[in-house]
């Protein structure tokens, strides 16, 4: 579904850069650009809901910048982009911020007209609440209380989700994951060229190319900006504001994977861009991402996740507390289509969202109850990534015996070991 998404929102971006630049050459190399970046080819690959959501806000780009290119301010087209902004809204709220930077384009284009059209724009958001309203009724059979409505709408915020502080690891995950947001950055890299020093040849070729792109453009002409057009302005905010909500947010890769659509956008009409340099970018982004991010997470298989649900399927009467809780309840909703019942967060999901004593009671009363307990927190590949360097490691289980190894899964990074948790 992602993949067939990501195609389909390739094909509006193709459309969108043809029309601001008049140049279809030129459209189709920066939508190769984008479609290459890790952050978005990354999430056309995976069970995530990130990409759907770009293709509906990319089509409220679309008739925003078709209007605005043919001064052709219909209310069809208006609302038709306020739609679609919609509803990419409703697939991901953070699109949010998006829907905020299309309604100010529309606002910005004619200051006399502009407040009537940003309305008629924000006419198409009460198809929102209304479907919050129906989800909240006839899906989660709650009723329709200010509580209620809240705590749906601002969930991530009110479980901890979404960052709700700012610190010096909002800045430095944000810069590390607005580089990976392009190229892919990851510690499974240190294993993969540990493991097989031929892994660097893509690396040095991929760097070779982007050098060599850096120099064309130094080799330029530089073209100083001094009228920006509504169109980029536009996109320049929406850029802005999803980037500090991903810093925010201690810098979540996942809410910078539209970065690259809006990037290429913004630079659409950059005549100090040589299209050459740009191909060279496209094929360095192709070949890094495919060699350190794509295949070696299709084929190479650094954790043993699916043998761990496997196990926990296996084990239905047993308590297992996982290292990776979102990866494996999403894995085990796939293959069984409901939520385990048997399946407890580590404590690094706990040192984040709640007291990790919690945690403990819950061990200790399952054990005295004669219980088996079983976990994979302390038995999986040392890999570097936003979690570890977030989190460290915490010494939760001295207090537990783990000297019961239960089951060894063999992964490209190591040994991925459950133990059985014991007194």
């Amino acid at each position: 579904m992602n993949a067939v998404f990501a195609i389909l929102g390739c094909i509006v971006l193709f459309q969108i850069l043809k029309i601001i630049s008049n140049n279809p050459l030129r459209a189709l190399i920066l939508t190769a650009l984008t479609a290459f970046s890790f952050g978005f080819w990354r999430f056309a690959t995976e069970n995530e809901n990130y990409i759907i959501p770009i293709f509906f806000s990319l089509l409220g780009s679309f008739f925003f910048v078709k209007s605005y290119v043919r001064q052709a301010f219909s209310a069809k087209y208006i609302l038709l982009s306020g739609f679609f902004a919609t509803i990419a809204c409703l697939y991901h709220q953070i699109h949010i911020f998006w829907f905020i930077g299309l309604l100010a384009g529309w606002v910005w284009i004619d200051g006399k007209t502009g407040i009537k059209r940003g309305l008629v724009f924000t006419s198409a958001f009460v198809l929102a609440p209304l479907v919050y309203f129906l989800v909240i009724i006839f899906y989660l059979h709650q009723s329709l209380s200010f509580y209620n409505i809240t705590h749906f709408v601002f969930h991530d915020y009110y479980t901890g989700d979404a960052g709700n502080h700012l610190g010096v690891n909002n800045f430095l995950l944000g810069g590390i994951n607005f580089i990976r947001t392009f190229f892919q950055v990851h510690g499974q890299m240190e294993v993969m060229v540990a493991n097989n020093k031929l892994w660097l040849v893509p690396g040095f070729l991929a760097l070779g190319m982007v050098s060599f792109s850096i120099l064309l453009v130094l080799k330029g002409t530089f073209k100083r900006v001094s009228n920006l057009n509504i169109v980029t302005k536009t996109h320049i905010l929406i850029f802005i504001l999803q980037l500090a909500f991903a810093v925010y947010n201690v810098g979540n890769a996942e809410f910078m994977a539209m970065l690259p659509v809006l990037l290429v956008i913004v630079i659409a009409k950059a005549d100090w861009l040589p299209l050459k340099s740009i191909a060279f970018t496209a094929g360095a982004l192709f070949i890094w991402n495919f060699s350190y991010g794509i295949y070696p997470n299709n084929q190479l298989h650094f954790n043993a996740d699916a043998q761990v649900t496997r196990f926990i399927i296996e084990h239905p009467k047993d308590q297992f507390i996982a290292a990776q809780p979102p990866v494996i309840l999403n894995r085990y909703y796939y293959e069984k289509g409901n939520w385990p019942e048997n399946v407890w967060p580590g404590p690094d999901y706990y040192q984040l969202h709640a007291p990790v004593n919690q945690l403990k009671s819950k061990i200790d009363s399952a054990l005295s109850n004669g219980g088996n307990v079983y976990t994979d927190c302390t038995g999986r590949p040392e890999i570097t990534n936003r979690e570890s360097m977030l989190i460290g490691k915490p010494d939760f289980f001295k207090s537990y015996n783990l000297k019961d190894t239960i089951a060894v899964f063999e992964t490209g990074a190591g040994k991925h070991v459950i133990f059985r948790v014991k007194r």
